[in-house]
């Protein structure tokens, strides 16, 4: 048998016996659950005493409404003091320094400028210019 006949082999027997096993977690995770499954007490056919409905406005006492008028008025003093504090108004500026610097930073800068051919009348041999004029073979 070829490497590749291997490894297909050993994946199909893998994979089946990875999903029987998966099965049979599942076959005794719901037989365990149906032997220790708790039941319901069922409470006595005793008829519950007739309560009475009390409505929810009957519930407001005066107490309730002062807590309410207290509560209204402290948001209230709470948005008025973060409107007095200017916490939005460097929102409203736009960006600051610190970001136009972060700009700058992020773009990239050429080290040389764009190349530009010259001319073929002004190109020499590299090194020419050094050896001296008497010297020349």
């Amino acid at each position: 048998m070829n490497e590749l006949a291997l490894g297909i082999n050993l994946l199909v027997v893998g994979m089946t016996v990875l999903f029987l096993a998966m099965g049979l977690l599942i076959l005794v995770m719901i037989l365990l659950d149906r032997l220790f499954r708790t039941r319901k007490l069922v409470p006595d056919e005793q008829e519950p005493a007739e309560t009475e409905t009390v409505s929810r406005h009957a519930r407001d006492t005066a107490d309730e409404q002062v807590v309410a008028a207290i509560a209204l008025a402290l948001a209230h003093l709470r948005s008025l003091e973060i409107s007095r504090s200017g916490l939005g108004t460097a929102l409203e500026d736009g960006p600051g320094s610190w970001w136009s610097m972060g700009q700058a930073q992020q773009r990239p800068t050429s080290v040389h400028p764009p190349f530009k051919p010259s001319p073929p009348s002004q190109i020499s041999s590299p090194g020419a210019s050094d050896i001296p004029q008497g010297r020349r073979k």
